[in-house]
């Protein structure tokens, strides 16, 4: 069994703490009461880190698989 990278368990709990994230928010989106549009800057900031991290976990992944 192959043993995963620190980049693949720091995206693993940065995925983990989105998820978790993303509950908290829609609970409070829900709790609002104007019907305006709720406009999510921090999207602008956590979703191309996690995309980062995903790239770099997959070619960390994949590389390890075909090296052998």
């Amino acid at each position: 069994m192959r043993k995963a990278t620190k980049v693949q368990i720091i995206t693993f709990f940065a995925l983990l703490a989105y998820i978790i994230w993303e509950i908290c928010v829609w609970n409070w989106a829900k709790s609002q009461e104007y019907g305006g549009a709720i406009i999510r800057v921090d999207l602008v900031i956590i979703l191309p880190i996690l995309l980062v991290l995903i790239i770099i976990s997959l070619v960390q992944f994949f590389r390890k698989k075909y090296k052998k």
